[in-house]
């Protein structure tokens, strides 16, 4: 049950983190960030582009290629009339995600919308790059293997993996102007002892507006965090903080008798809402399911979004087993109330398996698989009710 491209992007977000503070230029940190990527999954090819501040012109500080082998500074010399019909600028001007099978930019090709340069690709995935409201760029990864290269899933990693370089690009040259401003504080401070106490005065007070960026950047720090362990759309826990505590349960297993209790939940009915109403509906549903969620289990309880419209809770903390029932009970009838969306009412149900162990050195994996195998019981049994394995 565990998802190890979901740990690998985990890993690759705590590398960033401390490539900000080893990584000597944007080259540098690029090339870091590239190497952890590719070990999320396929990305030998990959580039970034830049914008300036006013948008009209681009630099590329970082630029990795299996079959066109580039220099960067090469790249920096082309003029910008001959990048205006690339595929890189078509996508700036989405300012969105693209993603391009070979057929399809052979398609645009022959419109006369975009012109490849250089070797065409069988995938080509652009991705912007956001941060605080700012569009900063674009960074890209394509094959010359196959269309089929980048999943709907891979699609999404890197999605979350995009805000992460963003923050981690703003946050690198936060630091690196307030190196500067260090440095420039000591020279002045060696060189001009007669003009030190006019300069060190605009200098300190320079310093101290970064230092306060610092703190910002401490904070933004703590967001990104926020984002590796949180469903982005319901703000519940997402699946890999929910296995990771799993792990930590099996240890704790294997040093003391641990009571854990597993549910998996499925709502019933969720597809005919994305259907009939469209995704912006079911993701409201999904929204005020999660608060009913919150509302029915205690504070201590671990509820994560599994995956779509599937969620687990987990306790680990004693319940009485009628306690237990009278809060799946109460969950049911919660979740099953009507939703208004807009000016449509809509519902949905829920099936609930259940599986929970006391036992020493508990394999929370197969625990997990339990609860599984119960849910399917529960939809197999009329479903809107909770079924324990």
């Amino acid at each position: 049950m565990v998802d190890e491209s979901q740990s690998s992007t985990i890993a690759f977000m705590q590398e960033i983190f401390a490539y900000l503070g080893t990584s000597k230029s944007t080259y540098n940190l690029l090339k870091s960030i590239h190497d952890s990527l590719k070990t999320v999954l396929y990305a030998d090819n990959f580039y970034v582009v830049l914008m300036s501040g006013a948008e009209r012109f681009v630099t590329f500080p970082y630029y990795r290629d299996v079959i066109d082998d580039i220099s960067i500074d090469e790249l920096n010399l082309v003029p910008v009339v001959t990048l205006a019909k690339t595929l890189t600028s078509y996508a700036i001007k989405k300012k969105r995600v693209v993603s391009l099978t070979r057929s399809q930019i052979e398609a645009l090709s022959l419109t006369g919308e975009v012109e490849v340069l250089g070797t065409m690709p069988e995938q080509w995935l652009c991705l912007p790059l956001h941060h605080q409201g700012a569009y900063l760029g674009n960074f890209v990864v394509q094959s010359y293997r196959t269309h089929l290269e980048y999943s709907r899933h891979d699609i999404d990693v890197l999605v979350l993996i995009s805000h992460v370089i963003a923050a981690a690009l703003s946050l690198f040259k936060r630091n690196s102007q307030l190196s500067d401003a260090l440095n420039e504080l000591q020279l002045h401070k060696d060189q001009l002892e007669a003009k030190v106490h006019e300069r060190t005065y605009k200098l300190e007070e320079t310093l101290a507006s970064w230092q306060k960026e610092m703190v910002k950047g401490k904070e933004l720090e703590g967001k990104l965090k926020y984002i590796a362990f949180h469903d982005n759309l319901t703000s519940l826990y997402n699946r890999q903080f929910f296995l990771d505590q799993m792990q930590l349960l099996t240890s704790k297993s294997n040093r003391e008798q641990t009571h854990v209790i597993i549910a998996f939940l499925d709502l019933d009915g969720f597809k005919v809402i994305n259907d009939k109403h469209g995704h912006a509906c079911g993701d409201y549903v999904l929204q005020v399911t999660a608060k009913r969620l919150k509302e029915c289990f205690r504070q201590h309880d671990l509820i994560a979004r599994y995956g779509g419209d599937e969620f687990v809770v987990l306790l680990n903390n004693k319940i009485q087993a009628a306690d237990l029932e009278g809060v799946l009970n109460r969950l049911i009838v919660s979740i099953s109330s009507e939703i208004s969306y807009q000016e449509n009412t809509v519902s949905v149900g829920v099936s609930i398996g259940v599986a929970q162990s006391r036992q020493i050195n508990i394999d929370t994996a197969q625990l997990l698989e339990q609860a599984d195998q119960a849910l399917y019981q529960a939809k197999a049994n009329g479903k809107g009710r909770f079924v324990f394995s």
